[in-house]
């Protein structure tokens, strides 16, 4: 479905396009074309679709027409210079590799730009412990491989990460035991003289006793 995104509005003419290329022989008519698209709108895009639709030409035109008029209302129209600043000015920030990636392959479709240019600017875009670590790597001859490369990077650093929190957390807790088994056990305190001899007399006055009967 579609509502109208600005950003999603490529995406969501892919699908259909690719939805019309699966079933060709369910597709033939224009007409039938339109009345699919619209039906995965929702929000403010079905809202223009019925505005337009009092229009009968709106609903029984061309298919291409109908996508000049939907692409000029959704689209985003951007030159290739913004696109081009687009890239150069891309960076990785708190993002994975694998996200950042698929940011970049999508501004790099849009451009003319050839394999040498888009190394360079996806290697410029990285976080300096990546871009670091790719330098003792052997320079990769693709943007895929080194995409791949980037990623298997990244995704070690990530995982290097993980052990040393848990190491961190055992550390602490050993040092916790330690320090509870160094505590000195809870002294009690000795029964006072003036108990013991009370004691000792009680004794003897027995036994004296024994001996006087």
């Amino acid at each position: 479905t579609y509502s109208g995104e600005f950003e999603d509005c490529r995406s969501f003419l892919l699908q259909c396009r690719l939805a019309f290329e699966r079933s060709p022989g369910a597709f033939t008519l224009d007409s039938v074309k339109i009345s699919y698209v619209i039906g995965l709108l929702r929000g403010r895009a079905l809202r223009w679709a019925e505005a337009k639709s009092h229009n009968d030409s709106f609903l029984t035109g061309s298919y291409a027409d109908f996508l000049s008029e939907f692409t000029l209302t959704f689209g985003v129209t951007e030159s290739l210079a913004d696109t081009r600043k687009q890239l150069w000015s891309f960076s990785q920030g708190r993002r994975s590799v694998a996200e950042m990636s698929v940011e970049f392959r999508t501004l790099a479709a849009r451009t003319s730009w050839n394999e040498d240019a888009l190394i360079a600017a996806f290697t410029e875009a990285l976080n300096d412990r990546v871009r670091d670590q790719l330098a003792l790597c052997p320079e990769p001859r693709s943007l895929d491989e080194l995409i791949r490369l980037a990623i298997s990077i990244d995704r070690r650093h990530q995982e290097l990460r993980r052990p040393s929190a848990r190491y961190n957390e055992s550390q602490f807790s050993d040092r916790s035991r330690q320090a509870a088994q160094r505590s000195p056990p809870e002294s009690h305190a000795p029964e006072e003289p003036m108990q013991m001899g009370r004691n000792r007399l009680t004794q003897e006055e027995r036994q004296h006793r024994l001996r006087s009967v």
